[in-house]
């Protein structure tokens, strides 16, 4: 599923002398030459091009809120492309895709889907420009180019392992953002945005919009599922539980699998994930399904297949260990259920409570109760009722935010602004920007910057993804603001768009049916009440309400440690035992002691002599539970590598 987009008539002539991995020539004109591979669809007007599709697509957003199945091979979806405009296909086509709308022969618009799910990467070389799905078809990936360092940043501080939406590592290469569309018109080439109005939340919700969210939720499972069969990455989790048990609703438990990882990183620990390994299988044999289970026995094996993988990696800036699992899974899927629906609960998290799930929001209390409570609390700080303290400077006062807080000094945090725009602003940096999630936590605490450095992120990314909505958001439309956000955050971070990845380098689709763009409305919408304040309602409340209420769903199964080690001891780390005690562990060592991280590194802006301080403890044999975090997240980099 690669594509590639020449564009400037001295490029489309010395296309040949530029680029490298040479694909079939699909649209050729005097100023744009497009390529791609089997997995690119050209859909005629009249026997001339027309539109160019890469991708998936699930079906055409309806005026009344519904959702009609559009099949890319049928004509009905070949009519609405040429009836339609670029802006459209961009705010009313479901799916994960790129499209390419011919006007006539040098005339070209190019959108990626609402959410911009899959990435289109693009490179000015002289008078021209390149776009592609994968950066190893693109010039930069032949050597000679520069590092974002700001993107870099991103990426070794934040959780997800990839820079913002917009960027690239590579200074002169970036993506086609969220709602942008790139226009090619008499010899220029130009980029706009489609507007985003963020909807107020409504504090109305009652009865009726539980009832509504049931049927969203069935119909977005039905309309991506498969009368030949369906597969769950099961993680025995709210989320990936309650799409089995749609699917074994809507087709059956005849039609419907599930497929789950052990992991075992070490022999120190052995394996890592029994509760839910014990949780999953108890809910497929409620159900009635087959739960196939996958080795991650990254103990005994792993390098012997980053190699392979590397130049994959390499190619869409994949780095953590979420990568590693979900090409195991791939790989599985393709060999034994090829043709099959496959479906992962994947950012419901995000989108209903924010990212505080899992009782991980404190982790050192014994009580799975307290703890499902503070997810809450984490939640709340976050929303419209503690924006109030802060505007009111009183913020300080909220035994919440104490508790939260617990024993962290005042100075590690900044001082409130004083007015709600800056308040709001500081709330989304807060969320999207500190490795730390609680409000007004300051980047001066990052180890690994130097005081320009951490200027100079905290600058640049305001400015590119949070200064943006300053003028549109209030405090009723917080919620949306944050979950908009997420796109160009954590949803295309490592984490998850590896999930996309994988599955199309093993020739299958995901779908995530979170996605669903009526889901993603509704919660938009939805109240502090509903799960995101501190009232009694649990986080992921009308999800929760669906499973009791509208579908056979056994509540009891969901009691006890939720899956990992850490639920009964907080010292545990997954990334502690990738990086320290697994089959990777020599390879890594061999790999920091080429000290190659310097290279991509500036001395101004990072901390080099900190970074060299906790590699040299690292390569000798020194787990120091504090320099973890970091530490993984330049290993990951490492292992994924750069151009």
């Amino acid at each position: 599923m690669s594509i590639r987009i020449i564009i400037g008539k001295d490029l489309v002539i010395q296309r040949s002398h530029v680029l490298s991995n040479k694909l079939e020539d699909i649209y050729v004109s005097q100023d744009v030459v497009i390529q791609g591979d089997f997995g690119v669809k050209t859909i005629n007007d009249k026997g001339s091009a027309c539109t160019i599709f890469n991708g998936n697509i699930i079906g055409k957003r309806q005026d009344d809120g519904g959702l009609s199945i559009l099949n890319k091979n049928e004509e009905a979806f070949a009519d609405y492309l040429s009836k339609h405009s670029i802006d459209d296909y961009s705010k009313n086509l479901e799916g994960r895709y790129i499209l390419v709308k011919i006007s006539n022969a040098n005339e070209v618009d190019i959108c990626n889907d609402k959410y911009g799910q899959m990435d289109l990467y693009y490179q000015k070389i002289g008078g021209g420009t390149i776009f592609s799905t994968e950066l190893s078809l693109l010039p930069c990936s032949q050597g000679g180019v520069g590092y974002d360092h700001v993107a870099v940043a991103h990426s070794l501080y934040i959780y997800g392992f990839r820079p913002g939406k917009s960027q690239t590592l590579y200074s002169g290469v970036k993506r086609l953002n969220v709602g942008e569309i790139a226009s090619w018109k008499n010899g220029q080439l130009s980029f706009y945005r489609i507007s985003f109005n963020l909807p107020y939340s409504n504090n109305d919700y009652g009865n009726q919009e539980l009832t509504l969210y049931s049927k969203i939720l069935l119909d977005a499972i039905e309309k991506r599922s498969s009368p030949y069969g369906n597969l769950v990455y099961l993680s025995s989790g709210w989320d990936s539980t309650s799409i089995l048990a749609h699917l074994v609703k809507i087709h059956g438990p005849s039609k419907v699998n599930a497929i789950i990882g052990r992991m075992n990183f070490s022999k120190r620990r052995g394996v890592i994930n029994q509760f839910e390994l014990d949780r999953a299988k108890a809910f497929a044999d409620y159900y009635g399904v087959q739960l196939d289970v996958v080795e991650y026995d990254y103990w005994q094996r792993g390098p012997e297949f980053l190699e392979q993988m590397r130049p994959f990696l390499k190619s869409h800036m994949l780095s953590g260990m979420s990568v590693y699992f979900w090409d195991d899974l791939a790989r599985h899927v393709a060999t034994y259920h090829k043709g099959k629906a496959v479906f992962c609960g994947e950012i419901s998290d995000g989108s209903h409570n924010f990212g505080f799930a899992q009782y991980a929001t404190i982790l050192n209390h014994p009580d799975l109760g307290f703890r499902e409570y503070a997810d809450k609390m984490g939640i709340y700080l976050f929303g419209p009722t503690f924006l109030q303290s802060l505007l009111r400077g009183e913020h300080n006062k909220d035994i919440v935010y104490k508790v939260l807080k617990g024993d962290l000094h005042d100075e590690c945090f900044d001082k409130s602004a004083d007015n709600i725009s800056d308040c709001m602003k500081q709330l989304m940096a807060s969320l999207f920007l500190r490795d730390k999630r609680l409000p007004l936590w300051s980047i001066k605490n990052a180890k690994i910057f130097t005081e320009k450095g951490s200027e100079l992120y905290s600058s640049t990314m305001n400015e590119l993804y949070i200064d943006n909505f300053a003028n549109e958001i209030t405090p009723q439309s917080l919620y949306s603001c944050y979950q908009y956000l997420y796109n160009f955050f954590h949803w295309q971070g490592g984490t998850v768009s590896s999930l996309a990845f994988t599955a199309n380098k093993y020739g299958f689709e995901m779908n995530l049916p979170f996605y669903d763009s009526r889901i993603q409305a509704f919660l938009y919408q939805m109240p502090e009440s509903w799960g995101r304040g501190l009232e009694l309602r649990s986080p992921k409340y009308p999800l929760k309400w669906t499973l009791s209420n509208s579908i056979d769903y056994p509540i009891h199964l969901q009691k006890g440690p939720h899956s990992y080690l850490y639920d009964i001891d907080p010292n545990f780390s997954h990334a502690g035992e990738f990086i320290y005690q697994s089959s990777f562990t020599p390879f890594i060592k061999a790999e920091l002691k080429k000290r190659k991280y310097m290279e991509l590194l500036s001395p101004e802006l990072f901390n080099l002599e900190y970074y060299n301080e906790i590699v040299n403890n690292y390569l000798e044999g020194k787990e120091v539970v504090a320099e973890r975090t970091d530490l993984s997240s330049l290993i990951f980099m490492t292992m994924s590598d750069w151009y």
